[in-house]
């Protein structure tokens, strides 16, 4: 697949995967494309906060912070599966700064390595108002 390819193949299955509307987790976490890269092979996604993953201290929870990343990296994961789903096998997080309610985040996702029984990601989670990072991920996800 040629750049142009690869880059309409991207939009158009993100597109479809964040715009199901049937009310499941990643839709209530409302994602949606923002950017691809071929030759970073990378996917950025942006998520909005929403009011009810604020923690006690006011900002957002960390927990949902891992839900973002779960969106989105799954999202890129199961992009890669091609027509197969691919499940999470493990995820692990740096957190860097705190993320406050009504700022967006932007998840730049990259594909490590497509294999066959494992696929390897990498996420930088950036706040849009800021440009600052304030988390990372990595994490491994098996195709279906």
């Amino acid at each position: 697949m040629d750049r142009e390819q690869w880059e309409k193949y991207v939009k158009d299955k993100v597109e479809g995967y964040t715009n199901r509307g049937d009310g499941v987790f990643d839709d209530v976490m409302g994602a949606y494309y923002a950017d691809c890269d071929y030759d970073e092979q990378s996917v950025s996604i942006e998520l909005p906060t929403h009011k009810w993953q604020i923690n006690e201290r006011g900002g957002i929870h960390g927990g949902a912070i891992a839900g973002m990343f779960d969106t989105a990296l799954g999202i890129v994961g199961n992009l890669v599966a091609g027509e197969n789903e691919a499940a999470t096998a493990d995820m692990n997080i740096s957190f860097i700064r705190p993320v406050e309610y009504g700022q967006h985040t932007v998840i730049k996702t990259y594909i490590v390595k497509k294999g066959r029984s494992l696929i390897r990601l990498r996420g930088e989670m950036y706040c849009k108002e800021t440009g600052k990072l304030v988390a990372t991920a990595v994490g491994t996800w098996i195709p279906l």
